[in-house]
């Protein structure tokens, strides 16, 4: 699986993601994506992908994190997780939303995976 093969739900989680952020609720939004991911996803992929974190923003019940995987940086979010710069996460499944704005940090993200978990190793 690549993370371009689980871009198929996109259309689905954007449309629960904007109906939440036009209500000005992004937890809405996040819940709506990790759900879908869940549930359309269902047992774990044996395959993951794996990376070495760059950046990390903890907010009051998320943890977004910037990792680099081969030549790409990419940002993923998922429940509080402790975890620092330096560290290895992997995760074995995903959303991903373009143009996603979290209002919480007033920051766009050009693109952003939502995952269930990520596994750190230090």
């Amino acid at each position: 699986m690549t993370l371009k093969s689980i871009s198929f739900l996109s259309v689905v989680v954007l449309a629960f993601a904007g109906s939440a952020s036009a209500a000005g609720d992004n937890t809405q939004g996040f819940q709506a994506a990790r759900q879908l991911t869940s549930e359309a996803m269902g047992e774990k992929s044996a395959e993951g992908f794996t990376g070495k974190v760059v950046e990390v923003i903890d907010v009051q019940n998320y943890t977004y994190v910037q990792f680099a995987h081969g030549n790409d940086k990419m940002w993923l979010a998922t429940a509080k997780t402790p975890v620092k710069k330096g560290d290895v996460v992997s995760f074995a499944d995903g959303q991903s939303m373009h143009k996603f704005h979290s209002k919480t940090l007033n920051r766009t993200f050009d693109e952003i995976y939502f995952v269930n978990e990520i596994a750190v190793k230090r």
